[in-house]
């Protein structure tokens, strides 16, 4: 089944990540019809959307509208018409289409607050990010494999409906984009082992007669051994943030986080 979100044009993380850098360097300009009328040409005309719909003028006002609103929904003190944020609030969350436009937004947001690396670099490393989120029902990290609506909270919050990868519909979750959505846990190579270190935050298999999940846990110590390339033996002990049970683990049963 096809849904609306996937038909629709969506931008990529580099062109949000472009329209986010324009939002605050050039503050109202950007609302502007012909500000706007170029920058969906340079989009269309990009080699990177080869095989993709193009951008319309108006695809690119309503994003830099949705900036304002996300802007004023954070801070709560920007001054915005208040009919502006009641309709747009509703069209937001009666259509899935603007999701991941709006969650890249965020994450864009986040992480244009650190411009330690060339803007190139940066763009190239947000758009290859791929997530995970917590799930209330059990406590586990599951891999995204679609954002499919979002809402912002009376507090501020913004909150998205994830579909976990593998699974069916019925088993898609509301959560919480900045406690509950991250950059996807890297599996731990028998190579990498030593990048690891005690106190460090894993995610780790964990499995009884009743589940077997993916946790939080921090390393306690490792028992390192000689090995090679292809076949680490070392010993994980780790401490799970769930119920703060202690457990023996190897390698392949453990995921490190992004640095």
């Amino acid at each position: 089944e096809t849904t609306e979100t996937e038909n629709a044009s969506e931008f990529t993380l580099s062109e949000v990540f472009e329209m986010e850098l324009l939002y605050r360097k050039r503050g109202k300009e950007v609302k502007q019809p012909e500000f706007c009328e170029e920058l969906a040409a340079k989009f269309s005309g990009s080699a990177n959307r080869n095989g993709k719909s193009i951008i319309r003028r108006d695809q690119v006002h309503t994003w830099f509208l949705d900036r304002e609103l996300f802007s004023a929904v954070k801070s709560k003190s920007s001054v915005v018409d208040s009919n502006v944020v009641k309709n747009k609030l509703a069209i937001i969350n009666s259509s899935p289409t603007a999701l991941k436009n709006f969650v890249a937004l965020s994450k864009a947001h986040a992480a244009a607050e650190i411009p330690k690396k060339p803007k190139a670099q940066r763009v190239e490393e947000i758009a290859d990010l791929a997530f995970e989120a917590l799930s209330v029902k059990d406590c586990a990290w599951y891999d995204v494999a679609s954002f499919l609506n979002f809402r912002v909270m009376y507090t501020g919050e913004l909150e998205v409906r994830v579909r976990f990868s593998g699974f069916s519909n019925d088993q898609d979750e509301w959560v919480n984009v900045r406690s509950a959505i991250r950059e996807r846990s890297i599996p731990l190579e028998a190579s990498e082992c030593h990048k690891v270190k005690d106190g460090d935050l894993l995610l780790c298999y964990r499995a009884n007669e009743d589940h077997a999940l993916y946790s939080d846990a921090h390393l306690v110590r490792v028992v390192r051994q000689l090995h090679d390339k292809d076949n680490c033996t070392c010993t994980f002990l780790v401490r799970f943030e769930y119920d703060n049970s202690e457990m023996e683990l190897t390698c392949a049963e453990i995921c490190r986080r992004p640095s």
